[in-house]
């Protein structure tokens, strides 16, 4: 896909950045290439691909609940607020 100039410039517009006219070309050639390689991805078949290689193996572990002790359980719970029932917590900013 090639972007336009005036494509480039509405991008920059939606992120409010203030681009010269060699920006606005540069940024072009580099979003063309990028969307023309995505381009290139999207005809690739990944359905014959078999994986049998023994050095790759999944490293993630099953989640597993695990009781707490009341006494521990109590000692975090007791450390907020409660409201409704339901710990509340500061707001993150």
């Amino acid at each position: 896909m090639q972007f336009l100039p005036a494509d480039i410039q509405h991008i920059a517009d939606l992120a409010r950045l203030d681009l010269m006219p060699v920006e606005l070309a540069s940024y072009g050639t580099q979003l063309s290439d990028i969307t023309g390689y995505i381009d290139q991805l999207k005809i690739v078949s990944a359905q014959t691909i078999n994986n049998t290689d023994p050095s790759l193996t999944n490293v993630w572990r099953e989640d597993k609940v695990q009781a707490w002790n009341p006494e521990e359980n109590w000692q975090a719970l007791s450390q907020g607020e409660l409201e409704a029932g339901l710990i509340k917590v500061k707001r993150v900013l």
